[in-house]
């Protein structure tokens, strides 16, 4: 048997490896070869997204990922792992992207790239509709506060919020327990249980707290708003760094945004799901 010269031994080696990296598919070539791309999200976030009747995924995000996916010339399939889980990146391709209302913290952007932003929304403290005692928010003092875990409330309360051109104004008060749940829908449960009975109040979106008004509880939870917005928030669809070549999935997801923007389609879904307008102006 003849003996491999030491340039062909390099050659193919180099072959190999080049075949292994340079000439991968991108991210994006994979999802348009498989004419799918899979959407992680909150299945207990509404109006954001949420279970209906015929137990199937609707809600804001929802509709959004489903219309990026349309212009991009895929189907979305979501999938709905915890929250903590998703933002805390090396998803390992169980999903593609993730479209839940995320907001681009300082810390997810260790693991996480962002897209542009899709919409805004302030953050609400409620409380119990029979409460008579929390004027304001300042009476919160002593009391015990929920909120999802790992979310831009429980990073708010425990005063490590950090967001790029936002400045964050903390309260000068201190909560007697900060209890996380796994999902903001949790922290309503126990809220609407009665007043003190589990929480005396909670930290989540508007948008949230004015769906659980409205219908929320069956015909409408017992819950009511207190104080100001501390803070607004901007949300962005996210993906995976870990995951190599992402950067034209990121940049067509982009585009895809974009247009929704130029058609008016991202102002429509806002007044569908919120009665509001919360896309920001470009």
């Amino acid at each position: 048997m003849k003996k491999f010269s030491t340039f062909g031994i390099f050659f193919i080696s180099f072959m190999i490896i080049m075949s292994n990296t340079s000439f991968a598919d991108s991210v994006l070539e994979e999802i348009l070869a498989a004419g799918e791309i899979v959407v992680a999200t909150d299945a207990n976030y509404a109006p954001q997204s949420y279970l209906n009747d015929q137990g199937e995924l609707e809600g804001f995000d929802i509709s959004v990922a489903i219309e990026a996916g349309k212009r991009m010339g895929v189907k979305v399939r979501h999938v709905t792992p915890d929250w903590d889980l998703i933002t805390a990146g090396k998803w390992g391709k169980r999903w593609d992207v993730s479209v839940g209302s995320m907001t681009p913290t300082k810390e997810r952007k260790k693991a996480l790239w962002f897209s542009m932003t899709y919409y805004s929304s302030p953050a609400q403290f409620a409380i119990h509709k029979n409460n008579t005692s929390i004027k304001t928010v300042n009476d919160l003092a002593g009391k015990v506060i929920g909120m999802a875990t790992e979310s831009t409330y429980d990073r708010y309360l425990h005063r490590d919020l950090e967001m790029e051109n936002v400045t964050v104004t903390y309260q000068n008060w201190n909560a007697k327990e900060l209890r996380t749940y796994p999902t903001d829908a949790n922290a309503i449960e126990d809220l609407v249980l009665g007043d003190g009975a589990r929480l005396d109040a909670l930290l989540t979106s508007l948008t949230v707290v004015l769906d659980a008004i409205r219908g929320g509880c069956g015909s409408g939870c017992p819950i009511k708003l207190i104080g100001k917005s501390p803070f607004y928030e901007v949300l962005s669809f996210a993906l995976d760094k870990s995951r190599p070549n992402s950067e034209s999935l990121l940049k067509k997801l982009n585009e895809a945004i974009q247009s929704m923007y130029d058609d008016g389609t991202l102002v429509n879904l806002s007044m569908k799901y919120f009665k509001a307008d919360l896309i920001p102006k470009l």
